[in-house]
């Protein structure tokens, strides 16, 4: 087990299930970003108490998701679960490492300064804390202050974990509190849409703990798609389309133009037979024809959304291009999904020599600066996010090779690669 692992911790309860089977609630929660999955089973017989086990566990192997039992620790033997919690009046945790051995997740219920050290001492893993709220979930729930779970967590090295009445609306209140995840239930498995009740309430927690990642703000053309070598070619395919041989110094030529002087220069130069107008819109049309059929993702980045995905992280695009082109590029990949906005320079009205597309991507996530990393390719755009206060990850684009040193020196991190989710969070701390 890591730290990360309980971040948001889901303990699952059968009064949620409305003619649902559990495992498929929990396999909502889990893609919602529940990060370990309790099961909890008061009222079942031992052997829908087992068939319950293996279902869920099922689920969570599959999603690579740690998986205890409450209480049960010869089940959880028995099945080869990820581990047990148990409480105060459950077999005592020297007991259950002896039972289950030294590789199992042992979680254990406290409530005051003794009983977590006694824990600690006697081989817990983790522990869990509460009620810190009024909580209807837990008859005999007994309420623990905030300055008592302080006091538990500077008494302890083992991560503990908030637990009892949490909401998305008052998890904000345990901050600074030493906590590293909270427990709920009714919060994820009582809403009508669980995995987006998970997903909010990971985001929640991450504002609470002032992570280092609380949302991302994506450049697509040179960071997430490769397609910087189109727009070297776009002028010489377009007038390959019109059946003109375009000459060979093309690009240099249009580079310094806007659009408008580009398309002048093609119908003086090459003679053409139509408005201006006429030809920025077929120039248009031949790199929407690209991104709708062709750009493909940098190796790693579909792997990179799914897993900040997973991990609840709201991710926003800023982009210099065009809407309609990268909105046909996103549809085609299955992309839309991953982002909460789609921001461009047109759009906004500035490119990205100023900061606006960036803090406006923030502000719409409603994640803070200092902890929204923004994926740049290009060296003006990374150094533009980075004077503003946002950390950078540079990404590698051989259509910025002169400037790779000084986007190294201006990033936070620097990728030849998309990372993995897993390997970026973990990089960052």
């Amino acid at each position: 087990m890591k730290q990360k692992d309980l971040l948001l911790y889901a303990v699952t309860d059968r009064h949620w299930l409305n003619g649902e089977t559990l495992e498929s609630q929990v396999e909502r929660a889990i893609q919602g970003g529940a990060t370990l999955i309790q099961l909890r089973e008061k009222q079942l017989d031992e052997a829908a108490f087992r068939n319950e086990a293996l279902a869920v566990q099922k689920v969570c192997r599959k999603y690579g998701v740690p998986f205890v039992i409450n209480d049960n620790v010869e089940l959880a033997r028995q099945i080869g679960a990820d581990g047990v919690h148990v409480g105060q009046s459950d077999m005592e945790a020297l007991a259950v490492r002896e039972t289950l051995g030294a590789d199992k997740i042992i979680g254990v219920s406290a409530q005051t300064v003794e009983q977590a050290v006694l824990a600690e001492r006697h081989g817990a893993d983790y522990l869990g804390v509460g009620a810190v709220f009024p909580t209807g979930s837990k008859d005999d729930a007994v309420e623990v202050s905030r300055e008592t779970l302080a006091a538990i967590c500077r008494a302890v090295s083992i991560p503990v974990i908030a637990i009892g009445g949490i909401t998305r609306d008052n998890v904000t209140e345990l901050a600074d509190s030493g906590i590293c995840g909270i427990a709920v239930i009714s919060a994820i498995f009582g809403k009508p849409d669980i995995a987006a009740a998970a997903r909010d309430l990971k985001r929640q927690t991450r504002k609470m703990l002032g992570a280092r990642l609380q949302g991302v703000i994506f450049d697509v053309d040179g960071t997430l798609l490769d397609s910087m070598p189109m727009w070297d070619h776009a002028a010489s395919r377009y007038l390959e389309g019109l059946g003109v041989t375009p000459e060979p110094e093309l690009q240099q030529i249009l580079f310094p133009m806007s659009l408008t002087k580009a398309a002048e220069y093609l119908r003086e130069h090459y003679r053409l037979n139509m408005t201006v107008p006429e030809i920025m819109d077929g120039f248009n049309a031949t790199i929407h024809a690209f991104y709708r059929d062709e750009a493909l993702p940098k190796a790693g980045a579909e792997e990179l959304l799914a897993g900040l995905r997973r991990e609840g992280i709201p991710m926003t695009v800023a982009t210099s291009t065009d809407r309609c082109h990268i909105e046909a590029a996103f549809a085609r990949l299955g992309w839309t999904q991953y982002f909460e906005e789609l921001l461009t320079c047109t759009e906004v009205g500035v490119g990205k020599v100023q900061p606006l597309i960036y803090q406006l991507a923030a502000e719409h996530m409603g994640t803070p600066v200092g902890s929204t990393w923004v994926f740049e390719d290009a060296l003006h755009a990374a150094e533009t996010a980075h004077r503003a206060g946002f950390p950078v990850a540079g990404v590698y684009d051989r259509a910025s090779e002169a400037n790779q040193e000084r986007l190294r020196e201006t990033a936070e991190l620097y990728m030849k690669e998309l990372w993995t989710a897993e390997r970026f969070m973990e990089e960052i701390g």
